[in-house]
This record gives structure tokens, sequence and C-alpha cells, in this order.
């Protein structure tokens, strides 16, 4: 079920279009044909080997993952911009009909399943739902099979814990999960903004469940945590909108149980996205505006009304 590893391929298509030569390359890092042989998908080497080697190309780590993602994904990509399109002509049927397609083939690889995932979840899909509960049953096979929170992993468990109930996970399995996010979210260099984002969206995912399986001692704990975490880290991508999201799980949690403190935290999170929406003028965010709002009032047992 792994996917290929298409790294030494991929090199070379870098190496050929800078215009350098295997020897060059290969420098006194490795001999020639060892690198030959990676650039076939032969052999693998270390990471401290294929550093070197992307310096002797003269090219940042990080510019060669956006080459690689750029030139390995592309099947999954086609996938991916069809679903999309789907998505915004508002064919639900279209997309479950691909997405069943996909799923019947053999030795799919994590990324589509992932894409799958989110695309199901996006319409609201209920009704025969045995190829898409077993794509997530396999889904969650290969993340608890390793012992890493990767990128592939991390927005896998932030889709499956999305709509998961406290039969699915255990409440002390989601606050190991949140305790790693929040020691992960600290942005340290630029490279690793993005990997604090994608810990965010995994941890609010993971508060959400907490809210909505009546864990509110311990999510008020977890929201207020992730709250005094995003005061320290100017430098984090999108940092309002995550603000937000816990500002408003939290809101949810102190309305469900009759606390009126959290009418004063709901009108807040509803003016900063009302002036969102009305900056942008987007339909989107009136709608994500809007969806919010309903959410406050279902949860609101106070018996004062919201306003903003």
């Amino acid at each position: 079920m792994n996917e290929k590893n298409l790294h030494g391929s991929i090199f070379k298509k870098l190496r050929e279009e800078r215009g350098y030569k295997l020897k060059d390359v290969a420098g006194d890092v490795i001999s020639t044909r060892t690198l030959m042989r990676f650039e076939t998908d032969e052999t693998s080497i270390s990471i401290a080997v294929f550093e070197k080697l992307l310096e002797n190309c003269g090219i940042e780590f990080l510019d060669y993952l956006v080459y690689y993602y750029d030139n390995a994904n592309i099947e999954t990509s086609e996938f991916s911009k069809k679903i999309n399109e789907y998505l915004q002509s508002g064919s639900p049927s279209k997309i479950i009909n691909e997405c069943k397609k996909e799923l019947k083939k053999k030795n799919i690889e994590l990324s589509k399943r992932l894409d799958i995932l989110s695309a199901i979840q996006a319409v609201g899909w209920k009704e025969d739902r045995e190829l898409f509960d077993n794509n997530k049953r396999i889904i969650r096979e290969i993340i608890e099979s390793t012992n890493k929170l990767g990128w592939n992993e991390m927005s896998g468990l932030k889709f499956l814990i999305y709509s998961a109930s406290r039969e699915e996970y255990s409440v002390e399995y989601i606050d190991r999960i949140i305790e790693e996010c929040l020691q992960n979210i600290p942005v340290r260099n630029y490279l690793n903004q993005y990997v604090g984002g994608a810990y965010c969206n995994l941890l609010i995912s993971s508060l959400a469940f907490l809210s909505r399986n009546g864990y509110y001692e311990l999510v008020e704990k977890r929201c207020k945590e992730a709250i005094e975490l995003f005061d320290g880290q100017p430098l984090l991508i999108e940092k309002m909108n995550y603000y937000a999201d816990v500002m408003s799980i939290l809101a949810i949690a102190y309305l469900r149980q009759n606390k009126k403190e959290g009418i004063a935290l709901a009108n807040k999170v509803l003016k900063y996205k009302n002036i969102v929406a009305e900056i942008t003028d987007d339909a989107y965010y009136k709608r994500l505006r809007d969806i919010v709002y309903k959410s406050f009032c279902e949860a609101n047992k106070t018996g004062i009304d919201i306003e903003f």
C-alpha cells in the first residue's frame, strides 16, 4: 500500500533540466554507478547523502520538495482537479461516481485515498457507504502502522477525527494528538511555518471532537492552552483564522453547558467572521459566517440571543 518512491527519477529529471552531468553531481559524495542506480529508483540513499547531491545541483531542499510534488503526483493532481471542478459546479453524483471508480482500482496511493475522503466529507454523502467506509478503515490502518505523524498522516487524521464518534477514538488518544500538536505548532524557522499550519488543522479537528462528544472540561483546558500558544506565534501562517476556529470551539462548549461567557465569545467570533465576509465580499466567507452563526444558535442553551 506504500506510495512508490520516485525520488531518484525525479532527481534525474531535475539534474538534466539544470544541465549537470552525473559525475559532477556525484562528485566525492557517491560513485557515479550508485547515482545511476538511484536515478532509476533501483536503490535508496541516506538523507544526508541526498542533501549533498542537491547542494551539488545548487538547489535547496524545500525547492526540491516543491519540484518533486509538482512532478510526482501527476495522476493524483488530475484526479483532484476533476473533483474540484465537480465541487465548484455542484455535482455530487459525479464526485461519488469518480471516487467509486478510483476506489475499485488496485494499489491506490494514500494521497489519493485522502483526496477521496475529503471529497466525500465535503459533499456530506451518507448513502451506499461500503467503499467509502472501507477507504476510511484502510487510511486509519496505514496511519496506525507508523509511529510518526508525517504530512499525509496529519491530513488523514484530521479528516478521520473530524466526523468521528467517541466509540471510534478514545479521549486519551485524542488528547495525545492534541499534546503533540501543541508541541509542534511553534514556528522555529520559515520551513516550519507550513508544518505548524498542518498541526493547527489537526489540533482544531481534535478539539472539535472533544466538544462534539461532551468532553467539556478537557476541551476548555486545551482551547485555552492553544489560544495562549497562538499569542506567542507572530509568524504562524493564517494565525487569525486558527485563533477564530479555536475560539468558536470554546464558545460552543460554553453554550452547550449554559455558560453565559459563551455568548460574549460567540459574538466576538461572529464579528470577526462578518468583517472578513464584508471586506472580501466573497460568497464563501459569507456562507462560512452563516454556518458558524447557525452552529452557535444550535448549541446555545443560555436563553440569551446571540448578536453581532
